[in-house]
């Protein structure tokens, strides 16, 4: 932890408002019962935490939560994170963090494979005969009536290769309007 971190904030750390961050990506039909199992788990020891939850901690210092943090993390804009991963959250009464990147779901269908082949979204062998592989907007839309979305850049983007203007206004600034204008 940084020196820089007012002290309120390292007293909360150090009294139990931290946070456990855990990432999923694909999140296939056949690891259900697994992902199922895995929430389960989390949620049982740890609260789901909100953007509100977050910016109390880092105004205030309070954490306002009986025990430490959970927040389930899904990236990469796959069509089961929809199918999959919304509705085992739901299920489990979690709130998740969806971190599509925005020019995969805008992506026709017979193209998906090509795109995320081409922009480092690893597909399952299951997945590559499907008909779609990455969430729609409207499945965006969706998630995002229960749940937390993000931009996850435009293309799935390194931040070592977003270095000029143009690259933060298309891989940043672009997809978190987008994102903005769908889910309100």
């Amino acid at each position: 932890m940084s020196i820089l971190t007012p002290r309120f904030q390292r007293e909360s750390f150090a009294s139990g408002a931290h946070l456990r961050v855990v990432n999923w990506h694909n999140t296939p039909h056949s690891g259900q019962a697994t992902l199922r199992a895995d929430l389960a788990w989390y949620a049982q020891r740890y609260d789901p935490v909100l953007p509100e939850d977050l910016d109390r901690l880092f105004e205030t210092g309070q954490w306002g939560r009986s025990r430490p943090g959970f927040i389930p993390a899904f990236y990469d804009g796959y069509l089961n994170n929809a199918t999959v991963a919304a509705p085992v959250c739901a299920e489990l009464g979690i709130t998740a963090w969806f971190f599509p990147p925005t020019g995969f779901l805008s992506v026709e269908p017979p193209e998906q494979v090509a795109y995320a082949d081409a922009n480092d979204i690893v597909l399952m062998d299951e997945e590559r005969s499907q008909p779609s592989v990455a969430m729609s907007w409207d499945d965006l839309e969706v998630i995002s009536r229960d749940h937390v979305v993000a931009a996850h850049t435009a293309n799935h983007a390194q931040a070592r290769h977003i270095v000029t203007a143009e690259d933060v206004e298309r891989e940043v600034l672009v997809p978190a309007r987008r994102i903005t204008e769908v889910t309100g």
